[in-house]
């Protein structure tokens, strides 16, 4: 049987939250993208730095800011 760590938890609902965020850029990002491809640019570029702190994995950071 595997157990967590004791970072799984705060870990899973950091990444969980990245993954909203994501998610709700992007689709603001292609509801406006006629309308205003300027916006729609800064959607991607939201997503772009969310995805380089991801890839950046300061995972002790993060837990550090997810925790109460």
């Amino acid at each position: 049987m595997v157990h967590p760590t004791p970072t799984a938890q705060p870990l899973d609902d950091y990444l969980r939250e990245v993954v909203q965020t994501l998610r709700a850029a992007v689709t603001q990002g292609l509801r406006h993208v006629e309308d205003d491809p300027r916006a729609a640019g800064q959607r991607i570029s939201d997503c772009e730095e969310i995805l380089a702190e991801i890839m950046a994995g300061n995972v002790q950071e993060w837990i550090a800011v997810s925790s109460p």
